[in-house]
């Protein structure tokens, strides 16, 4: 399968929606590149993104995830799972649209929170400490995750089949804009 390597994906969607899963899969499907952005800042700062939430709190990461969108290659061809509150930012969502297209995994909420109740490694989750308060961050971030390319409903799908699906909108409607 195959698509414009000169173009670049950014998955996005709320924390356990499957972005990183899918980048792979849609890595592995399409020949292009792959990074998972909070794994990048991970390395680049060499401590976790819970202890950078710890040590510098929430807005400092943010900063730091823009300047990362901000220097990638143009153009990057790759796919990018980003975090889940990189939409926070209209600078961030404006990149990502000059950069290629944004997609949004779109996940229910009782997925989500099946998937975090499993979670130690969510800086948010750990934070709240209360499942409500992630929903109602969930809930505030929806609009957000709407300024997309593409929209795929992940409920009862696998990672491989929500790439696929993100494959076929590509090549059936290409230029979005």
């Amino acid at each position: 399968m195959s698509l414009d390597k000169s173009l670049s994906f950014f998955l996005t969607g709320f924390m356990g929606a499957g972005k990183s899963s899918v980048g792979r899969c849609l890595a592995e499907l399409t020949g292009l590149p792959f990074a998972d952005l909070d794994d990048c800042l991970v390395k680049q700062q060499g401590c976790t993104i819970n202890e950078i939430f710890a040590a510098q709190g929430e807005a400092f990461f943010r900063d730091l995830e823009s300047a990362l969108l901000n220097n990638l290659p143009l153009p990057s061809g790759g796919i990018y799972a980003t975090g889940g509150g990189i939409v926070l930012r209209s600078a961030n969502r404006k990149r990502m649209h000059e950069l290629g297209r944004i997609v949004f995994l779109r996940t229910d909420w009782l997925t989500l929170e099946r998937r975090l109740k499993l979670s130690v490694e969510r800086p948010l989750v750990n934070q709240q400490g209360d499942l409500r308060a992630v929903h109602d961050l969930w809930l505030s971030r929806q609009p957000l995750y709407l300024d997309a390319d593409i929209i795929v409903d992940t409920d009862q799908l696998t990672a491989t089949q929500v790439a696929e699906r993100i494959i076929a909108f590509e090549q059936r409607d290409g230029d979005l804009r």
